[in-house]
């Protein structure tokens, strides 16, 4: 028996507007993780997003114990990453969908590659299908900026679709509408491992 992990998040909030975040156990072992307090279950971890945000210092250490960083090869990283904030900042305000939702949503899709083509045609950084693309008024799918705005316009009609549950918009953004109302919710173990990705990066860009 598979246990379905449920991410409860409200992405109707500005985009400004990071609540924290709790991680609890029900009774039945599922995990929940949601942006309110919630009685009645077992409180296992907190995270703090947004400007709270702190991480553990760690300790300091000698030349002799550092490990060689290879300081180009991060640096060339980080930049690929963050190179289309500025498109994914503007779509994020316009749309009003979190910065950090719409470029973890990129990083699974495309990992941050605007030529990328999947096997069933999905193109671009945000991975758009020719009908989806068509539909939100994207001309280009490979222009970056086109892509994202887009992308992020469909993140915003499915939010409003489910209601801002961040398990049904993204299984429905990964395997369609129609799978999530046959299955009533998350349809496939590959959606699910998409799911779970995509809230792991979410959390770590909210973060930053």
């Amino acid at each position: 028996m598979i246990r379905m992990i449920t991410f409860t998040i409200l992405l109707l909030l500005p985009t400004s507007a990071f609540a924290d975040l709790y991680k609890y156990k029900a009774k039945d072992g599922s995990i929940i993780i949601s942006s309110r307090k919630r009685s009645g279950l077992k409180l296992i971890e907190v995270t703090r997003t947004g400007s709270r945000a702190k991480k553990k210092a760690k300790p300091m250490k000698s030349a002799l114990q550092r490990p060689r960083v290879r300081t180009q090869n991060y640096a060339k990283a980080k930049k690929k990453h963050n190179r289309f904030d500025g498109f994914i900042k503007e779509a994020a305000q316009k749309y009003n969908v979190p910065f950090a939702f719409v470029k973890a949503v990129i990083r699974v899709e495309s990992a941050f590659n605007p030529r990328a083509l999947s096997h069933a045609g999905a193109m671009g950084l945000m991975q758009m299908m020719p009908k989806t693309a068509a539909s939100m008024g994207v001309k280009d799918p490979y222009d970056a900026r086109q892509n994202i705005f887009g992308g992020t316009k469909f993140l915003r009609v499915l939010t409003d679709r489910y209601d801002g549950d961040i398990n049904l918009i993204l299984a429905a953004y990964n395997a369609g509408d129609r799978a999530v109302a046959r299955y009533k919710g998350i349809p496939y173990p590959q959606t699910r491992g998409y799911v779970s990705s995509v809230y792991r990066w979410y959390r770590k860009y909210s973060e930053e």
